[in-house]
Parts: structure tokens; C-alpha cells; sequence
């Protein structure tokens, strides 16, 4: 077990972002097990953005950490990132040596070479599903995106807004299981979109703007969840994010579906 070495109290939040495979059953089935899970259910696939905004919002502790289900990352390498999250607002991973076929990479370097141009982002590796930030990240900044476009307009914001950015290097292993959607031409002709649509509001974006948790409808509702008079606020509490982007779910009493 990572968490247990890294945090005294913590939880892991699965986002089941309309799966149709056995992953409602599975996650169920680990919340029912295990007090620290908690499972998210999306009745059908919104997206990974918004499956990643759902999960944020569930998120009760100081240090919020997210990946993917895939297994391509290496979760004892967390530790090296929660080394530095007291010192930074935003510790984000970078992959050493991707394991990913020929094309996706030339779509990653040139979807990183456009960002760096129009928004100024100048991270190594943008969409690494590796990421730690300060819960006080998402009190300013906002996720719109639904799709494949998340992390860059988490990453633009927080670079307008002069935010802490560390990069740790991560491995990265082959996907084993589940089909990537990156490449997909309507995912990308929607991050494309949005990349345009980010870009505009950039221009008109203040240091007053409200973020997540600020706006959102839920945040009575998860602070209530936590304890009655707030958040937790030891500074060794840690959420982690496990998102699944990919039938109708059952809920347990540890899970909540849209």
C-alpha cells in the first residue's frame, strides 16, 4: 500500500466515467471493502474532463492526487512527487520515456508545441495523468473543459496566475488494458475547440476569478461529508483521484452516481 506511508488519513476517489465493462461492479465492490474508497458513477461517458472535475469536487483533503486506471504509471513513484507538494501548488510528472505508439507521440509533441505557442505553457509533458496539487489550486482555478483538454486549461490557468509548478520525472509503462481515446479525430477536433475557446477567455481571465470550489453547487455538500464545521486541515491528509474514462451503475452506500 503508497497512501498509507505518505498521509495519516486519506481517501481514493474512482471516477467510472460510463464504463460498460465490469468497472461499476469492481468499484462497488472495493467501496463496499474498503472504508478509504469511494466510487463515482457517470451514468454514461462525459468525458475525461469532466470525469476529472468530478472527482476534484468529491475531494475532501489538503493535497488532491490523480491518474489514470490503466496502470501505466507506477504509484510507489508518488512519493516522490508529495516530496515537494508542501513547496509547490501544482507537482506534475512528466514521462521519461512514453510507451505509447509512434502517432500518439507525434500528436503529443505537436499538441505541446501549439499550447507553448498560444497559452504560454512551457511544462515538459502536459498531459501527464500524474499530477499533486494544494486543494487551494481549485478555490481559483475552474474546469470547463469535458474532454481531452483538461489538464492544459488547468495548467494555462495556473500559469496566468503565477501558481508553483514543479516537474518530477515519472516512468511510464505499456497500457495493458482498455482502448485510449486520444487519438480518436472527434476528441481531438473537440480539445482543438476548446484550446481556441480557453485561448479567449485567457485574455479576459482576473486574479478575482472564482475556481471549482468556489462555484460549485457541491461544495456545502462535500464539506458536510467531511465533518461537520468544514474540511480536514492536517496537512498529511491526502485525496487520491483514480479515473476510469471509458451500464447503468449500482450504488452502494459508499458510492454516488450523476
Amino acid at each position: 500500500m503508497v497512501l498509507p506511508k505518505l498521509a495519516q488519513t486519506y481517501e481514493i476517489v474512482l471516477v467510472n466515467d460510463g464504463s460498460r465493462d465490469a468497472t461499476t461492479p469492481i468499484c462497488d465492490e472495493l467501496a463496499e471493502q474498503y472504508p478509504e474508497v469511494r466510487a463515482i458513477h457517470h451514468m454514461v461517458n462525459r468525458g475525461y474532463g469532466a470525469a476529472l472535475k468530478s472527482g476534484i469536487l468529491a475531494a475532501r483533503y489538503d493535497y488532491i492526487f490523480f491518474t489514470d486506471s490503466d496502470g501505466q504509471f507506477d504509484l510507489q513513484e508518488l512519493e516522490n512527487l508529495i516530496e515537494y507538494a508542501g513547496q509547490y501548488d501544482i507537482v506534475t510528472g512528466y514521462r521519461a520515456k512514453r510507451q505509447d505508439p509512434p502517432h500518439r507521440l507525434i500528436n503529443a509533441w505537436g499538441w505541446k508545441t501549439l499550447v507553448r505557442m498560444l497559452l504560454g505553457v512551457k511544462v515538459r509533458d502536459i498531459d501527464c495523468a500524474f499530477k499533486v496539487f494544494q486543494r487551494s489550486v481549485f478555490d481559483r482555478i475552474q474546469i470547463r473543459s469535458v474532454g481531452a483538454m483538461v489538464n492544459t486549461e488547468i495548467l494555462a490557468q495556473a500559469n496566468s496566475f503565477g501558481m508553483r509548478i514543479f516537474e518530477v520525472k515519472v516512468t511510464h509503462y505499456p497500457r495493458r488494458a482498455g482502448k485510449p481515446s486520444g487519438a480518436n479525430l472527434r476528441v481531438i477536433a473537440k480539445a482543438f475547440k476548446e484550446l481556441f475557446r480557453l485561448w479567449g477567455r485567457l485574455r479576459n481571465v482576473t486574479h478575482e476569478q472564482p475556481g471549482l470550489f468556489r462555484t460549485e453547487g457541491l461544495l456545502t455538500e462535500v464539506a458536510s461529508f467531511a465533518r461537520g464545521d468544514g474540511y480536514e486541515t492536517a496537512e498529511n491528509n491526502a485525496s487520491a483521484l483514480a479515473v476510469e474514462s471509458t451500464a447503468p451503475a449500482k450504488v452502494s452506500n459508499e458510492c454516488f452516481a450523476d
